[in-house]
């Protein structure tokens, strides 16, 4: 093993334990909003497109990876709040997603099914994440 293997492996344990626990002087800032208001529009889009050609389960996938992936990145940047919005944000869009499959009736189009739900349920996740990032932070801890 050389010097360098263990400064690799030293850097990999310090960037999962970064994902975790941020460092004690580490900023904390909101989430900003116009980048994943940029990542909804390109999920709704990719959905859609993925619905009018025909590919009915990639619409999930689609759009579900797209706002996961948008998530967690402000989670890894260290965003304020970071783990109870994400936990929140999907809460928030599995919840809007299955109220907007119960309330509204589905399309004749069995591809264009999951797109509405996930459509709203995106827009909640994403909102509701940059609502819980921009709550005060709470007192510092000795």
């Amino acid at each position: 093993m050389t010097s360098d293997d263990g400064e690799h492996r030293h850097g990999f344990t310090k960037s999962v334990r970064r994902f975790f626990w941020l460092p004690r002087g580490a900023s904390r800032d909101a989430a900003p909003v116009r980048p994943l208001a940029r990542v909804w529009v390109f999920v709704v889009a990719a959905g859609a497109g993925a619905a009018a050609l025909g590919w009915g389960d990639m619409v999930v996938v689609v759009m579900f990876v797209g706002i996961v992936q948008a998530l967690l990145d402000d989670v890894i940047k260290g965003v304020r709040h970071r783990w109870p919005a994400f936990v929140a944000a999907l809460s928030a869009g599995w919840s809007t997603d299955r109220l907007i499959r119960a309330v509204v009736s589905a399309p004749a189009d069995p591809d264009w099914a999951d797109w509405p739900g996930l459509a709203c349920g995106s827009l909640a996740a994403f909102a509701t994440f940059v609502a819980v990032t921009r709550l005060p932070a709470g007192p510092r801890r000795a």
